[in-house]
C-alpha cells in the first residue's frame, strides 16, 4: 500500500513538472513569435502611415516605379530632405549609403566629411517598396536618444601654476584626456536605430568595451521585448544601419552633434 502511494506522489510531481514545462516552453515560444513577426508589422504600419498622408501619395507619380526612375525618386527624397535640414541652424547629420560618407552640414553647408568603411543595413530597407522608402527618407529624422561609449564634453582639469617655472612646464604638457574607445548608438524617428562605431578594434581593451557596448544594446533591447510581451503589447521592431568610420572622426562628429539633432540618410 505504501508503495502505491509513494508512486502516486511521483507521479504527480513529475505530472506537475511536466505541466510547468510545457507552460514555460508555450510562454517562451508565443514570445519568439510574437518578436518574429514584429518586421512585418513594421512594414504593415509603415504602408498605413503612407496611406493616411493623402498630400504624399497624390505627388507620388505611378511613373516613380519603373526601373529607370527608381533611383532618380532617391535622389529627390534626399535632396528634398536637405533643403529641410538647411532651415535649421545647428549643425546636423548627413548620412550617404550611396556615396557612402557622413557629412556634418549646417545650413545647407558641409562643413566636415568622412568616408564610411564598411557598412551594413538590415534587410528590412531591402523589403519596404519605394513609395515606403521614400516617406522615411524623404525628411530629416530627429534623434529620440544616443548612447555612446565617448565622453560628450571631454573636460581637462589643469590647476594653476605655483610659479613661472611650473607654468612653461605645463604650457608643454601633452594633453593627457582619456580617449575611450569609440562606439555610439542613435535612435531616430519610426524607431530606426543607427549605430556608429571606429572601425579598428586593434587592442584588447577595444574588443571588450566593443563587447560591452552590444552587450547592453541587446540587454536593453531584451528588457523592452518581454515588457511589451508581458503587457500584452505589440513588439516593436528597430532596424538598424551600421557604420563604421575612423575613430577620430567618430569622436569628433559625436562631441560636435547638437542635443536636437536631425539626421538625414540616402539609401
Amino acid at each position: 500500500m505504501k508503495r502505491i502511494i509513494s508512486k502516486s506522489k511521483a507521479f504527480l510531481r513529475n505530472k506537475w513538472k511536466a505541466k510547468l514545462f510545457v507552460f514555460l516552453s508555450l510562454v517562451l515560444f508565443s514570445l519568439f513569435v510574437s518578436i518574429a513577426l514584429a518586421p512585418q508589422i513594421k512594414i504593415k504600419e509603415l504602408q498605413k502611415l503612407v496611406n493616411t498622408d493623402s498630400v504624399f501619395i497624390e505627388r507620388f507619380d505611378s511613373v516613380y516605379y519603373y526601373p529607370e526612375m527608381s533611383r532618380l525618386v532617391g535622389e529627390k527624397a534626399y535632396k528634398e530632405a536637405l533643403l529641410k535640414l538647411a532651415e535649421n541652424d545647428s549643425i546636423q547629420l548627413v548620412i550617404n549609403l550611396t556615396d557612402s560618407t557622413v557629412d556634418l552640414s549646417m545650413k545647407g553647408v558641409m562643413i566636415h566629411q568622412t568616408i564610411i568603411k564598411e557598412f551594413r543595413k538590415d534587410k528590412f530597407f531591402g523589403k519596404i517598396t519605394l513609395i515606403q522608402e521614400n516617406k522615411l527618407f524623404s525628411q530629416p529624422l530627429f534623434v529620440n536618444s544616443s548612447y555612446a561609449t565617448i565622453v560628450k564634453e571631454p573636460v581637462v582639469v589643469r590647476h594653476a601654476p605655483k610659479d613661472t617655472l611650473e607654468a612653461a612646464m605645463n604650457a608643454w604638457q601633452p594633453d593627457t584626456l582619456l580617449q575611450n574607445p569609440a562606439f555610439v548608438a542613435l535612435s531616430v524617428e519610426y524607431n530606426i536605430q543607427i549605430i556608429l562605431e571606429q572601425d579598428m578594434n586593434n587592442t584588447f581593451y577595444d574588443k571588450w568595451r566593443k563587447f560591452k557596448f552590444y552587450k547592453y544594446l541587446s540587454l536593453r533591447k531584451a528588457i523592452v521585448a518581454l515588457e511589451n510581451f508581458i503587457c500584452f503589447e505589440r513588439q516593436e521592431y528597430q532596424p538598424t544601419i551600421r557604420i563604421k568610420m575612423p575613430v577620430d572622426d567618430l569622436r569628433a562628429i559625436y562631441r560636435t552633434l547638437p542635443s536636437n539633432t536631425f539626421i538625414v540618410i540616402k539609401m
